[in-house]
């Protein structure tokens, strides 16, 4: 299908495809809908969050996408102002985070990172409506959902079963933040687990393992604004933001209170890689209890909230409220804009900055970072004061290897090709960096595989867990998502070995860790610390078949 931009003289202008076409094996044709998709990507992992805690290290870690400027103190501007955005538009300097998910080990209920896979946010004027729906002025804030729920919410029930899942208050309660489980089998898990069935509310108690997906965070924003205040009103978090409504209007529509500003309906979707966790052997879902927890301490998910600071640049989301037209609402941002202000993944992936707060979040930890105790509810979870981090460079974590240099986190198999050429060894081996080290340098004699591969490799990497690359020169730099000076304390880098759990073995989207066998000359490669995270149009290589 070829995107152009469409104009006509005589008709409002209209930007997006020209024609919709069936998917593949459909007879329906898709509808022209005045929704868009902005694709994300991660800026940085850390405890910060400017609109509850200002000006200090947050109680938890969010995962953070957007505008470079993202840091515990902003003003009305401060977005805007950004060097460059992990967005899919360069007009996007809007700053979007959410909880990290963690991983809570059953044998001894220590802590790792779940990998993020997919983000991107939807941006929606399809509904009908007598308002006219406007651009988010710069600065604008917004916190939904509420971190410190641990019980099911009020719901409405339907007919014939399930609840309300909604936004519309004159339809039903509006339920702003949920889960989707996909999985293998195409079975819904909430059907067994609470009175609602079809609800996505709390975690869903089970493994989503559809091909590609993972455990997704839904986050509805509001849509109108009292056009009072840019800041939220934490003590009031309802008070001056709220979802248009059908209740009292004519003909369906859905408009926002009188005098009130209507914004575009804002979705936000994250995918977390929960099934990684039962194919590495540490979860059997079959028998062990949810393990996965929200970042402030929540094991049940109605917690899950989600967090917008507004920095789009001047008239660009308005064009694309106005005129963007895509096929069922399921294209991005890059049919409705020219290419020219398209962010691609290598430059969306290359903007990451460093977490303010000098703490280690990554790897085995014993507890989750920040003050936030595990509470399992039913009642609301008190909210702990944290003693004060201080605000500074992070620090990196990585496991050394004896005879062998750290060189930091790479984005690896950039146009289908790894970095390092050489050979390669994965499961059933006991991958770890030490055993990846004697496998690359031809020198192991730990196993068959170890004493079968004699020639001497300058450079390794790991990634996925267990997969060991050896070669020599890697040429770094060549790749233009290898140009952030940033390495492990990103979060890219956070895979533990399959092998063993207590040692790092590269990234789970692409990312690997580096070494260099000491001695080697590692000019060429210029040695810089640099990382990207994967976006999500570039990891379909997820599982190398080479080996």
């Amino acid at each position: 299908m070829a995107f152009l931009l469409v104009h006509s003289p005589l008709v409002h202008s209209r930007l997006g495809p020209t024609i919709c076409t069936p998917a593949p094996g459909s007879t329906v044709t898709p509808a022209f809908v005045k929704q868009v998709i902005v694709g994300l990507a991660p800026l940085m992992y850390a405890r910060v969050d400017p609109i509850v805690s200002p000006n200090k290290a947050s109680a938890h870690v969010h995962l953070g996408m957007g505008g470079s400027n993202w840091n515990a103190s902003m003003e009305a501007d401060t977005a805007l102002d950004s060097s460059c955005t992990s967005t899919q538009a360069k007009a996007d300097n809007s700053v979007y985070w959410t909880p990290r998910l963690s991983f809570r080990s059953p044998q001894n209920g220590s802590y790792i990172s779940v990998p993020a896979t997919q983000e991107k946010v939807y941006y929606s004027s399809s509904m009908p409506t007598s308002d006219k729906i406007v651009a988010f002025p710069p600065g604008f804030q917004m916190l939904i959902g509420d971190p410190y729920k641990r019980s099911q919410p009020d719901a409405t029930p339907l007919e014939g079963g399930g609840i309300y899942l909604g936004r519309d208050s004159g339809q039903g309660i509006p339920q702003p933040v949920q889960f989707t489980c996909p999985t293998a089998d195409g079975s819904n898990p909430y059907a067994k687990q609470n009175p609602y069935g079809n609800s996505g509310l709390g975690f869903p108690m089970a493994n989503c393992d559809a091909s590609g997906t993972g455990l997704r965070y839904d986050v509805y924003f509001a849509d109108c604004w009292d056009g009072k205040s840019l800041t939220q009103d934490l003590t009031a978090p309802t008070s001056g933001r709220n979802y248009s409504s059908t209740a009292g209007t004519k003909n369906g529509e859905q408009n926002c209170p009188a005098g009130w500003t209507h914004f575009p309906a804002m979705h936000m979707e994250v995918y977390w890689d929960i099934d990684s966790f039962k194919t590495s052997g540490v979860w059997n879902p079959a028998s062990d209890a949810w393990p996965f927890e929200l970042a402030q301490g929540d094991p049940l998910g109605f917690g899950l909230h989600g967090d917008y600071f507004a920095g789009w640049g001047k008239d660009t989301l308005q064009t694309l409220i106005d005129e963007c037209y895509t096929c069922d609402g399921d294209n991005e941002v890059d049919a409705c804009l020219d290419p020219s202000v398209i962010n691609t993944p290598d430059e969306m992936n290359a903007c990451n900055v460093p977490s303010p707060v000098d703490e280690p979040i990554w790897g085995w930890l014993e507890n989750q970072p920040g003050c936030n105790k595990r509470q399992s509810g039913p009642q609301e979870a008190v909210q702990a004061t944290c003693e004060e981090a201080g605000l500074s460079a992070p620090t990196t974590q990585h496991t050394d290897v004896p005879g062998w240099t750290y060189q930091g986190c790479y984005l690896d198999y950039v146009n289908f090709e790894h970095l390092l050429t050489g050979t390669s060894a994965s499961l059933p081996n006991p991958v770890t960096p030490e055993w990846c080290a004697g496998f690359c340098s031809g020198t192991g004699t730990a196993d068959n595989a170890q004493k079968a591969q004699t020639t001497k490799y300058q450079w390794m990497s790991l990634e996925y867990s267990s997969q060991c690359f050896c070669g020599n020169d890697p040429q770094l730099l060549k790749t233009p998502s290898n140009i952030a000076a940033n390495g492990l304390e990103q979060g890219m880098c956070n895979s533990v070995c399959t092998a063993d759990q207590t040692q790092i073995c590269g990234g789970s989207n692409g990312q690997a860790s580096f070494y260099s066998i000491d001695g080697a000359d590692t000019s060429s490669s210029k040695k810089e610390k640099r990382v990207s995270h994967l976006h999500r149009h570039a990891h379909a290589h997820a599982h190398d078949s080479s080996f």
